[in-house]
């Protein structure tokens, strides 16, 4: 196990220069208490064993959350080789690398996969609502505290898609405010074994205790969700319009792309409804 302190000045990564300055300065304002990163990998591959995906972005997501840490002195990282702590991660349920817990504040999340592309900004925002305050309204924050059981929640999905990381930011909002959320996010994109598994067709997909959601949530309607499923009332939330993405995984992408495609697929919607979308 390694604990590496946190520095003041950008260290080597995938980030560039001009970009981990401009988020040092965006974290200076807004951490005001500790968060840990615990990062588990294993050297990348792309093998599909058996049992599951290969670890396709490990090493990127390490040097990427080892340089984060050097951003802000609050912000501390911990490695694990996946291999070399085996039992721990059977444990603690860490099959996948990379798998990365943020704590801070007594809450833990879990990220499984390379958070890029439009999950990065939202993965910000996740550790400073985990350093400091959320961006909760009164009376949601009042919903989650008076939530009648814990629920399990996990969420799928990918860096090409806004709603995407419309869903990350708030559902990482719900779970840094509450231990009665237990939040995984997945950036399933890049494991085609999963996606497959949980017949993944479009993104972003919520789980809240085995019920499956698709489509971004704006937050009333979110813990309203919440607070049916924790009560054992079996009515969805009614949404006019469900923003999802259709899924594509990494290769598809990759492929597409080499061929002079569209690199990503378009969003799609249906209905109509009052949700907020990123950028609006």
């Amino acid at each position: 196990m390694t604990n590496e302190a946190a520095a003041t000045t950008p260290n080597a990564g995938p980030l560039g220069r001009e970009e981990t300055l401009a988020i040092a300065r965006w974290l200076s304002e807004r951490i005001s208490r500790r968060v840990s990163l615990e990062v588990w990998w294993r050297p990348d591959t792309s093998i599909v064993l058996p049992d599951r995906d290969g670890a396709v972005h490990a090493e990127v997501m390490l040097a990427a959350m080892r340089q984060l840490a050097t951003l802000h002195p609050a912000i501390q990282i911990t490695p694990y080789s996946l291999d070399q702590f085996a039992e721990r991660a059977q444990r603690e349920a860490i099959y996948l690398a990379p798998t990365t817990v943020l704590r801070g504040s007594g809450k833990s999340i879990r990220l499984v996969g390379l958070v890029s592309g439009m999950l990065f900004p939202p993965l910000l925002d996740v550790v400073t609502f985990l350093s400091g305050e959320t961006p909760l309204q009164p009376e949601t924050k009042a919903a989650l505290a008076g939530l009648p059981r814990a629920l399990d929640v996990e969420i799928l999905i990918a860096p090409y898609d806004a709603y995407s990381g419309h869903l990350l930011r708030l559902a990482g909002a719900f779970a840094a405010e509450s231990k009665n959320i237990r939040l995984t996010a997945i950036e399933v994109a890049e494991f085609p074994r999963l996606a497959s598994i949980k017949a993944v067709t479009e993104v972003p997909l919520m789980t809240i205790e085995g019920r499956r959601f698709s489509g971004a949530w704006d937050e009333p309607q979110l813990i309203e969700q919440l607070w049916r499923i924790a009560s054992n009332d079996e009515q969805t939330v009614t949404r006019e319009r469900l923003f999802v993405t259709e899924f594509v995984t990494e290769e598809q992408v990759k492929a597409a792309s080499a061929a002079g495609a569209p690199s990503m697929p378009p969003p799609a919607a249906s209905g109509g409804s009052g949700l907020i979308v990123p950028g609006r």
